[in-house]
């Protein structure tokens, strides 16, 4: 999976799993001042095509984040698996809001649930994982982007490399 900067690329299958599993999410965007905003994320939808991702966030906690997205487009998104570490990123251009529809409730109460496991297994009770992402389903909002670069952030001496296919 590899691709110039600012061109849309395609996921593989299997990254396209990881991100939609149980790992942490964190959406980050840029002012025109370039200061940065970040978010939790609360879930990730990969088109079947894997060139576009939708990410779900709490739309109460994402002010910031989101206003950024709507004036310029540009997202950076971590996808992180907490009791590996392996991590991932992706960065988009093309960022924008759309509508939340019912899968993206389901995929969100899904991820709640994969997070916790995961969290679990690294000795952190579910109530953790609850209190960290809410009730955040109930009042989401989606940003959909096309991956323009895709990095490999597992810390180690790959760390920063492009994700290539």
């Amino acid at each position: 999976m590899g691709g110039p900067t600012g061109r849309e690329i395609e996921l593989d299958e299997e990254h396209a799993a990881f991100i939609q599993g149980g790992v942490s999410v964190v959406v980050c965007a840029r002012g025109q001042d370039l200061v940065p905003d970040a978010v939790r994320g609360c879930g990730c939808r990969v088109s079947r095509d894997r060139r576009r991702v939708t990410v779900l966030v709490d739309a109460a906690r994402a002010g910031a984040v989101l206003e950024d997205i709507a004036a310029n487009g540009m997202v950076a998104v971590v996808f992180s698996q907490p009791s590996t570490h392996r991590t991932i990123q992706l960065k988009g251009t093309d960022a924008k809001l759309v509508r939340v529809t019912r899968a993206e409730r389901e995929t969100a109460e899904r991820h709640l649930h994969a997070w916790a496991d995961d969290m679990q297994t690294i000795g952190y009770p579910r109530e953790f994982s609850r209190a960290t992402h809410g009730d955040a389903w109930q009042g989401l909002a989606a940003i959909a982007f096309s991956p323009a670069a895709a990095f490999q952030q597992t810390p180690g001496p790959a760390a920063g490399q492009r994700l290539e296919r």
